[in-house]
Formats: C-alpha cells, structure tokens, sequence
C-alpha cells in the first residue's frame, strides 16, 4: 500500500512553499530527506520556485511520487483527454505508485460550465467510460465516469461559473 506523507513532511513542505513564492527565476529553496519515526520510512523532498510565481514540491518514496504546486505545469489531464478550448490551467498535481497514477488539474476559462461539462463528459465517453453520477448545485456542475469494469480508473469534472468565468478541476485516477 502507498503511504501518503505524514502531516509533519506535509506543513513542512508548505511552509516551503510559501517561502519559495516570489523567485526570479526557478530555484531550489530546500530539499532532503524525511524520515517518519514512526514507521522508518523515508521520503526525499524538493521545493522550487519559478520565475512566473509558482512553486512546486515533489515527494518520492519507495512506492512511489507526487508532485505538486501552482502554475500550468502541474496541471496535468489524464490520457485522452485535452482542455476545453481557450481554458488557463492553474495548478493540480500527479502521484504514481506500484497502485496506478492519479492527479488532479484545475483550470479556468471565459465561457459557460455546461458547455465544459459536455465537452469533458465527451471525452470520457470516448475513453470508454460510463458516467455514474451527476450533481448540479447552484452554478457548479459536476459528473463522475468510470472505466468499464474497473473500480480504479475514473475521472471527476466540476465546473463552476462565476460571472463569464467557469473554475473547475479535472481529478483522475488510473489503476493497475
């Protein structure tokens, strides 16, 4: 089984990141390595800072890897699966362990949440996957898919509208 980090490595790694923000160019604020004294594991961790803001930190363990941060190159989609047209990704993360991957991608974009809703659901249904749950509430709009026959592949879109402005995320998980 993947071990997440424990909540010390975790407030460790954003108060680094918070301190990292505001970098003229990419640096490494800090990096080691972390070991839970409670389990003997160890975790190496690296936090950089980029010159347009964003800062990012990546975990590996013997299982596995998560990176994450602010900025467009963390915001990674799943196969098959592209932005709705004009769309600014903002931020997301990506985890692969012995398990499968997953990951999580937030974006903005002018435009309507249906429209971002229909074209995410269409690529799903591309991939294959079978849409099992569906909510509206108030203007954020959100469905579920999962791979045909298997409990660890799915992917969750939420759009919510704000003026002319849709915020959403792409979440995913794909196992092994």
């Amino acid at each position: 089984m993947t071990k997440s980090p424990t909540p010390i490595l975790a407030a460790l790694a954003a108060a680094l990141l918070l301190a990292g923000c505001g970098s003229s160019e990419e640096t490494e604020v800090a990096s080691g390595t972390y070991t839970d004294p409670e389990t003997g594991q160890s975790a190496d961790y690296k936090v950089t800072a980029s010159d347009d803001g964003a800062s990012n930190i990546r975990i590996k363990t013997e299982d596995g890897e998560m990176v994450f941060g602010g900025g467009g190159a963390n915001a990674k989609l799943p196969a098959g699966f592209a932005p709705f047209p004009g769309t600014k990704m903002t931020g997301g993360f990506a985890a692969t362990g012995k398990d499968g991957q997953g990951g999580m991608a937030s974006f903005e974009v002018d435009g309507k949440a249906a429209d971002v809703i229909a074209h995410f659901r269409k690529q799903a249904e591309a991939q294959g996957m079978k849409v099992t749950r569906e909510m509206k509430a108030g203007d954020t709009l959100m469905f579920g898919a999962e791979a045909a026959g298997s409990g660890k592949a799915g992917v969750q879109v939420t759009a919510t509208q704000v003026g002319a402005t849709v915020n959403g995320s792409v979440t995913y998980g794909v196992g092994r």
